[in-house]
């Protein structure tokens, strides 16, 4: 996870003819380094990315719907849930261009619209709107 000098979290992930073996060496090394991994199926997304973007591109589509202003979004999510940023800010600092590219992937490799991007993400990228990197995103930088 990133930035991965800060995370302690480690998604490994098995695929079909991994074998417990390299599966237990992985989860030794990673706790040899004081991470804390967690295991998921090679499968769209894996469990980080399938759980945390569609959070985002909820929150991409309650602001562009008027349901929150931006502020009020990341606030609730970070004062209510007690997360370290809320997730528009998140999305500023993971890229909204990347954002966008793991929502297409899990749209077109799942086929469930759940997994639809925002209009507004495809717009901001579009914009050169990408975030922290391109000093404009939902914040300015």
């Amino acid at each position: 996870m990133n930035p991965v000098p800060i995370q302690k979290g480690v998604e490994i992930i098995t695929g079909l003819q991994t074998s417990q073996s390299t599966i237990d060496t992985a989860i030794e090394f990673c706790k040899r380094m004081g991470k804390i991994p967690s295991q998921s199926a090679d499968s769209p997304g894996f469990l980080a990315n399938r759980i945390l973007m569609p959070y985002i591109n909820e929150a991409i589509i309650c602001f562009e719907t008027g349901i929150g202003r931006k502020e009020d979004i990341d606030s609730i999510m970070k004062n209510g849930t007690n997360v370290p940023m809320g997730p528009l800010q998140l999305a500023d600092f993971i890229g909204i261009d990347t954002c966008l590219a793991i929502m297409k992937v899990l749209y077109e490799e799942t086929g469930d619209s759940k997994y639809r991007p925002a209009v507004l993400l495809r717009k901001m990228v579009d914009a050169g709107w990408l975030g922290k990197k391109s000093g404009k995103g939902f914040y300015d930088y």
